[in-house]
């Protein structure tokens, strides 16, 4: 936990340093045609492109998260039906059966 947390300050004061000392090369960023943003400085630029990058991966990626959660919650529901005693499976499958029935 502590590992973590001076890792990430390190990585905020590395990119903190290349903020302060990189706002004089100034570039122009066209961003819709006839949209132009004119003297961005080119750390700001490199940083928003990071960031925007690690969202849009992010995004992606849940799919497979929420997919894979769906799968563990399963998996876990047939562990504990499978650890349950032979009369409690017995009753389970019987009220299953009874229940669709009724429709």
């Amino acid at each position: 936990m502590i590992f973590r947390l001076i890792f990430w300050i390190i990585i905020i004061l590395i990119v903190a340093f290349f903020v302060v000392f990189n706002v004089q090369p100034q570039v122009k960023v066209h961003i819709l045609p006839g949209f132009t943003l004119e003297n961005i400085p080119l750390a700001l630029v490199i940083i928003i492109s990071f960031i925007l990058g690690m969202l849009s991966g992010v995004i992606l990626s849940l799919s497979q998260v929420i997919k894979y959660k769906l799968e563990i919650r399963k998996l876990k529901k047939e562990q504990k039906f499978t650890s349950l005693p032979k009369e409690e499976k017995e009753e389970i499958e019987e009220s299953k059966s009874s229940n669709t029935s009724n429709f």
